[in-house]
């Protein structure tokens, strides 16, 4: 089970969710006051953190800052406590980097669907494509959320594989284990060899990657990455439908239609320019720009928001 630490200046209250969640299983630490709340985590380092927002002294926001500020803290799950329920503050104790509120008055076992939901999200961000060998969409979300969270610079580069699926098609299950394990060895050697060792790589299932780095990294990953793939990507197909730039694939109708060369669509979208506050808000703007790169021959394609917007 989880090891928790709840942080609420309610004594009665505290005592009677660490009743239920010592009673559940869970290995519970309780501390009634912010201050000290954040030293005590670094001394017990959490599974999952409760955090009342409104706390004398510290408060549950200042408290989530700096959990996710630190290496040792930030991946904990954190479910923020708040008697108001107004979206403003909920909105903003997520924008900290919580992962999930609650609104005071509750029941006991509404609090427990929420700490069994931490717990399969923590699950969720340790798992790994069995192919590829990179974490998945809850993982890259909750990625962006913490890096936004600590005021970072930084750059969502949105990966489709274009021409994928009729290569899947000609080639089969083998064909498509090979197209993903050469995107993720081609990813994973890019930011190596680039030295871009503060990136995260993430693998969203089909033909989609995420790619999150330093603002400043972006530009000379993505040229680097569309050029390398451009050169390398015919070591996928036959002889034959290298030298002549397509294969022969079905449509839904059935038909034979002739495919390019698989190319990448590369979308880019960055703080430079919008002060993102969630992964939610980032990812509707990298839905956009992905509409906006798509390759009309085996040549990739990449396109960056640069509006002035604030999201």
């Amino acid at each position: 089970m989880s090891k928790i630490l709840l942080v609420d200046d309610d004594v009665d209250l505290a005592e009677l969710i660490k009743t239920k969640l010592t009673a559940e299983g869970h290995q519970t630490y309780v501390i009634n006051t912010g201050e000290g709340a954040f030293e005590y985590a670094k001394q017990i380092k959490p599974d999952i953190c409760i955090l009342d927002i409104m706390l004398p002294g510290v408060t549950g926001y200042q408290i989530c800052r700096k959990l996710r500020k630190d290496p040792e803290l930030y991946r904990v799950a954190i479910l923020i406590l708040t008697a108001l329920g107004e979206e403003p503050e909920i909105l903003h104790g997520l924008e900290q980097g919580a992962d999930d509120y609650l609104v005071k008055p509750f029941k006991l076992e509404r609090l427990m669907d929420k700490i069994a939901s931490l717990n399969a999200l923590l699950v969720a961000i340790d798992t790994r494509n069995r192919v590829t060998n990179l974490p998945g969409t809850e993982t890259i979300k909750r990625e962006i959320n913490h890096q936004l969270a600590r005021g970072n610079a930084v750059a969502a580069v949105y990966i489709d594989m274009i021409g994928f699926k009729p290569y899947c098609q000609v080639h089969g299950q083998t064909g498509q284990t090979r197209a993903l394990e050469f995107m993720s060895k081609m990813l994973v050697g890019l930011t190596r060899d680039m030295g871009f060792y503060e990136c995260f790589l993430a693998h969203m299932g089909g033909e989609h990657f995420v790619v999150l780095l330093k603002l400043e990294d972006y530009e000379r990953f993505t040229a680097s990455l569309a050029a390398a793939f451009d050169q390398r990507v015919r070591e996928l197909y036959t002889q034959q439908e290298a030298d002549q730039g397509y294969i022969i694939a079905k449509d839904r109708q059935g038909r034979e239609v002739r495919c390019p060369i698989m190319a990448l669509s590369i979308g880019v979208a960055h703080t430079q320019y919008r002060p993102f506050k969630s992964a939610k808000k980032m990812f509707e703007v990298l839905a956009q720009v992905r509409q906006k790169a798509q390759p009309t021959t085996s040549k990739s394609v990449i396109f960056v928001d640069r509006r002035h917007t604030d999201r």
